[in-house]
């Protein structure tokens, strides 16, 4: 154990010297940190804009249904003449209104936007004016309240759907770290495999320390090298969302421990199989017949995750696919953005990557142990896999 210790920390050491990796790094994170200030700055503009979803057209005989319609978030336009002459000849308006308030027209154009919600709206003021009518102001004016409610919930009408962005940036942005972890893991643990077995140094070690430590030491070195990467970026995003404003709407306590399980597991996973397929090169122009597989392993689920999920988050076919360990670090962290999934699916599907591991990493410890001697050209994985005589 020792001995696996000490490869790791040098591997850990050698990793953190490397001035390529320290200053990607800290590039990152400075344009993290921009995007929180250009966060800020759009949000801003957001914030002062408070014009209403919709402009329409209200005709002298429906002017009754004006107050209410305002109330609801419409701006009202008094206009006299042809609907349809009108509406051609004045641009801004989405709609126009004409005929009695108890039984009013609306009159648009084939092109106009936000229909739906003007007819609901005016659905609305004409129940409260028919209300008042028949019963008096003080009811018509309970009614109208209710209208004026609609307002704060205009956006999600005009979008057609409900839509949280922010929890759609947490979601998709789990699964571009866990993604990116997997393919700069597998490529920096392939590269320091090849490099000991071509200038024989592996030789020398495997003369002090067991092959499957050697493997499981340079495995745990650049885990926590990577972490430590992640750790960075963590604190990078964090403090753009405390620039940008969104902070208090990000549950930190919730997206950093999710952050850190999938990205975790996601490298164990994948990582343990590349770390002995590597070992069945010998020359460091073999890596991308180890790299590349495993790359586009990890790119089916990232796909799936960022394209399939977001419509689907509670189908049987993602609800399945989550369980998958391959998936399960992309799936999991992008259908909790759209979707209250369980506690016991998450657990499951946790439990479910950890009895994986084991196996994966007692098969890449055989491969690793049985060819990582072997020079020339590339060892057959069956001829890897195949017993002793």
């Amino acid at each position: 154990m020792n001995s696996t210790i000490l490869v790791a920390r040098r591997e850990l050491q050698a990793q953190l010297r490397s001035k390529a990796l320290v200053v990607s790094t800290i590039i990152l994170a400075v344009l993290i940190l921009a995007a929180g200030v250009l966060g800020r700055l759009l949000l801003s503009d957001d914030d002062g804009d408070d014009e209403p979803a919709a402009t329409v057209g209200v005709s002298e005989s429906a002017m009754p249904l004006a107050d209410a319609l305002s109330a609801a978030g419409l701006t009202t336009v008094p206009v006299d003449g042809d609907p349809q002459t009108i509406l051609e000849s004045e641009e801004e308006l989405d709609a126009l209104i004409a005929g009695a308030p108890d039984s009013p027209q609306i009159f648009a154009l084939d092109s106009a936007e936000h229909l739906d919600l003007i007819t609901s709206i005016t659905q609305s003021a004409t129940t409260a004016f028919i209300i008042g009518e028949q019963l008096g102001d003080a009811e018509a004016t309970v009614v109208l309240d209710a209208i004026g409610q609609a307002q704060q919930i205009v956006p999600d009408i005009v979008g057609g759907t409900e839509f949280d962005p922010v929890r759609f940036v947490v979601g998709l942005l789990t699964a571009t770290l866990v993604y990116g972890v997997i393919v700069f893991g597998i490529a920096m643990l392939a590269t320091g495999v090849v490099e000991e077995k071509t200038s024989r140094v592996v030789e020398i070690l495997l003369a002090t320390i067991k092959p499957r430590n050697l493997l499981l030491g340079k495995f745990l070195g650049i885990g926590v090298a990577i972490l430590s990467i992640v750790a960075i970026y963590v604190i990078a995003l964090v403090a753009a969302g405390a620039i940008s404003g969104l902070l208090p709407e990000i549950n930190i306590g919730r997206y950093i421990p999710m952050l850190i399980v999938w990205v975790l597991l996601g490298y164990i996973i994948y990582a343990s199989v590349t770390g002995g397929l590597a070992a069945t090169v010998s020359r460091q122009e073999d890596i991308g017949a180890i790299t590349g597989p495993m790359v586009f392993l990890s790119l089916i689920p990232f796909y799936f995750a960022m394209f399939y999920v977001p419509e689907n988050p509670d189908s049987t076919v993602t609800q399945i696919v989550g369980f998958v360990p391959f998936f399960s670090p992309f799936v999991m962290p992008v259908r909790s953005a759209f979707t209250n999934v369980p506690a016991f699916d998450i657990v499951i599907a946790i439990a479910i990557c950890l009895a994986t591991i084991p196996l994966l990493a007692a098969i890449a410890g055989k491969i690793y142990e049985r060819s990582i001697l072997h020079t020339g050209t590339r060892m057959k994985l069956k001829d890897a896999l195949r017993s002793r005589p």
